[in-house]
This record gives C-alpha cells, structure tokens and sequence, in this order.
C-alpha cells in the first residue's frame, strides 16, 4: 500500500523474546551497528518474558545501561508473543514500527533496506523469505507447502501483493498499528496485523 511520499524520520523496533540468552546480545549489537551507521533515528524495544535458566534479562538490563536506543519490559513466565508485540505497539512512538526477531535470524541490513524502501512513501513493507536466491535449511515440505497455500489464499481474498504475508519481520506506520483491536494470542499475530493494517 502506497501513499503520500514523506521520509521515514523515526523507528520503534519492537523485539519480543523468550528463551534467546545465546542470541539475543548479537541480535541487538547488530542492529545497534548498522542503523547507527546509516544516521537511523531509532529506539529498540524488547519485551521478555523470563524464561526459568536464562540469561537474557540479564544481559539485556547491561545493554541497556549502555545504549540509550534500548528500553525493555519484563514479564513473568510464557505470556505469549501476541502480547508483547502488544505491548511493544503500545509504547511505540515513533512514525514508523518494525517488529523483528531476538534470534538473529535478520540481515540488519535487509531491514534498513525495508526502512528505506518505507521512505519511498509506503505504509507497509514486509520482508520476503521467498525471493529469488533465497535459501531454506531444513525447512520441512509440508510445512513450506502449508506456507505458500497460506500465504495465497490471503492474498487472493484480501488483494495484498506480497508472498509472504505470514513472515513475522514487517514495517509499518506506528498510526495504522495504534488503530487495531489485536486479538490474536500467538503467532498468528502476523497475519492480523498486515491484514486489519490493510483494510483501515
């Protein structure tokens, strides 16, 4: 969906975490690096949910006294990733949120490319796992022929260009995320968001 053509002046990342105490301090030194390269106006906010065991907290509580970008909230137990992306969208305040993964899994680089491309005057930019020269490990069939069926079936109902509306990592204006009634309680999440974004 495309609009007005403005620049993207700020970003809230929104980072939900549960059990990532060995992926979690690259995740965010990584992000930290490259956007501040690139003179990103940015906050990364990191909801977790404290895991029995796990040094994330931990180590995100040293992060934090040391890079102003981050600011977390902890929660006690499994409370679920609808929630914290919830909660993340909730203490968003800049122009633009994107939601990204504690697990490393993200390129920083593809996700300023997702900013800039926001820039061009968008509303909504999604990452897309099945790109030409994209690569899958041990990505079971069924599970990537479920995936594709998914994503089609979406995209023929609601009229969204984009093959892999199911992809969690998506950047959105933070006005049209204020305005849903969230009522997901897993990970589905990342189908009602792009979805009721759309239909506002």
């Amino acid at each position: 969906m495309k609009s007005q053509k403005q620049l993207t002046k700020s970003i809230s990342i929104i980072i939900p975490i549960y059990n990532e105490e060995k992926t979690i301090m690259a995740t965010l030194k990584n992000i930290l690096f490259i956007f501040q390269q690139h003179k990103i106006n940015f906050e990364i906010i990191i909801i977790i949910d404290i895991a029995p065991n796990d040094n994330s907290l931990k180590i995100i509580k040293s992060l934090s006294a040391q890079y102003d970008e981050i600011k977390y909230f902890s929660r006690t137990g499994k409370q679920g990733i609808a929630s914290a992306i919830y909660l993340g969208i909730e203490n968003s305040q800049n122009e633009v949120t994107m939601i990204v993964m504690g697990d490393s899994s993200e390129d920083p680089l593809d996700l300023v490319n997702m900013i800039k491309k926001m820039s061009e005057g968008y509303d909504m930019v999604f990452a897309n796992r099945f790109s030409k020269g994209s690569k899958f490990k041990d990505y079971p069939k069924n599970k990537l022929l479920a995936n594709r069926l998914c994503n089609n079936t979406i995209k023929f109902l609601f009229g969204i260009n984009s093959k892999d509306i199911t992809n969690a990592v998506k950047v959105y204006r933070t006005i049209f995320l204020k305005q849903i009634q969230i009522t997901s309680e897993g990970f589905e999440i990342f189908v009602e968001l792009p979805i009721k974004s759309y239909l506002l």
